[in-house]
């Protein structure tokens, strides 16, 4: 019990310290969207500088020309207006969810034609989400712990290679007659005189090089399985350990231990002040791994907001011939992108939190968690395809060609951004 309450309270201070940098990351956007949103002004019957009387109708007093704002509120009343002015969680946002959901491309359609009056601002839209979408990110990820990465069973979501159970520090420790009955009845049949598993996995080898498939491709279930714990010390730990001892190992002495327990961090190709600058960012990741997490993932935010107007810009040139104005296309990306974090956002929940062994016991999680996002990323896609039908107005097969190029023009900068991400969080970390 005690475990599980420090999981949960290292899952809340993860999420704590990654909204701090969320918000930090969101100031500049904060303020662009100011220039798009006037908040609402609580206004007072008297001037407070000269008790001048004034109509609910003044922004300034006509006598002192001192603002008519009443600034002596409740607390709440702030977080309400705060909310109403900058998170758009109101009337419209009630009046807009129906068709942001249903009907794709009608709040592009009616935005650009200048019917917004009813409808929530695009802008909010996507903000609102994205504020959704990377909490569910950030409290599912908070409770990983790097020193899981060693234990196949975290990693695989319960299945291992066969390998794993002659060469994993904790699945090599399961006995003999364990690990021979998660092999199926299929694959050991013909091996039924093997107790020994060494044997039974050489003689699988053998048998699967004489049909040309490979060993390495096939994998057993773990679940109900009691893996025991690593006798020694595992990777991660030791990377852990000596991170946080300053007093009697230089970064460079660090790095030639990990190197020394079998994992490559050669740093020959780079020379001189880089190898320096290297080997101090990774021993800094394993002395706080929680706070290079919240780094990363405080700066997935900003990063897919920049990419929206990329993948406006791949818009603006597969329609070029439209004369579409850009910020249509501007307008298009947010309202999919909103929808897309929405849904996505939706399908992790009942991934990790619904699709779980204390909830299903008997479910095959991994294969139900890879069907159900197939499904999601099927409908979110349907759902674009749709958006650009409607918002396009051009014919079904031609648009279909256009968003696969799309698709695929905006995976490849999706990547690549994502990895100039990593990059430029592991080097200014």
């Amino acid at each position: 019990m005690g475990t599980q309450n420090r999981l949960y309270s290292s899952r809340f201070l993860f999420v704590l310290r990654l909204l701090a940098g969320f918000n930090l990351n969101l100031i500049f956007s904060l303020e662009f969207f100011a220039s798009f949103m006037k908040p609402k002004k609580r206004k007072s019957q008297v001037c407070h500088n000269c008790d001048t009387t004034l109509s609910e109708d003044f922004n300034f007093c006509p006598s002192c020309g001192q603002s008519n704002t009443d600034n002596n509120v409740t607390f709440w009343v702030l977080i309400k207006e705060f909310v109403d002015n900058y998170l758009g969680i109101d009337s419209k946002m009630a009046h807009s969810f129906m068709p942001f959901l249903l009907r794709p491309g009608k709040l592009t359609n009616r935005f650009q034609a200048g019917q917004i009056k009813n409808f929530i601002h695009p802008i909010r839209l996507y903000f609102v989400l994205s504020l959704f979408y990377f909490f569910i990110i950030s409290y599912l990820l908070g409770g990983i712990n790097f020193s899981a990465l060693d234990d196949e069973q975290a990693n695989f979501g319960g299945d291992a290679k066969l390998e794993s159970f002659l060469d994993n520090d904790r699945l090599k420790l399961l006995s003999d007659s364990v690990k021979i009955a998660l092999v199926p009845d299929s694959l050991k049949n013909s091996f039924s005189s093997i107790k020994n598993f060494r044997q039974l996995y050489d003689s699988l080898e053998r048998q699967f090089d004489d049909n040309d498939d490979e060993i390495d491709d096939f994998r057993v279930s773990l679940q109900g399985v009691p893996v025991p714990e690593s006798e020694g010390e595992t990777f991660f730990e030791k990377a852990h350990r000596l991170a946080r001892d300053k007093r009697n190992i230089t970064d460079q002495q660090f790095m030639d231990s990990l190197s020394n327990s079998g994992n490559n961090f050669d740093g020959d190709f780079f020379s001189g002040q880089n190898r320096d600058h290297i080997n101090q960012q990774v021993r800094k990741i394993f002395e706080n791994d929680e706070g290079f997490k919240s780094f990363v993932l405080g700066n997935l935010p900003l990063m897919m907001f920049v990419l929206i107007p990329l993948f406006a810009g791949v818009l603006k040139l597969i329609y070029i011939r439209r004369k579409h104005l850009y910020i249509k296309h501007v307008v298009h990306a947010l309202h999919v992108h909103a929808f897309a974090y929405f849904m996505y956002g939706i399908a992790l929940l009942i991934m990790f939190k619904l699709f779980t062994p204390e909830v299903f016991p008997n479910m095959d999680h991994t294969t139900w968690r890879w069907i159900l996002m197939i499904i999601f990323f099927v409908g979110v896609s349907t759902y674009v395809y749709v958006s650009f039908l409607k918002v396009y107005q051009q014919h079904w097969f031609k648009t279909l060609l256009k968003f696969n190029i799309v698709g695929v023009i905006y995976g490849f900068f999706l990547n690549a951004f994502f990895f100039i991400e990593l990059y430029i969080s592991f080097w200014y970390y």
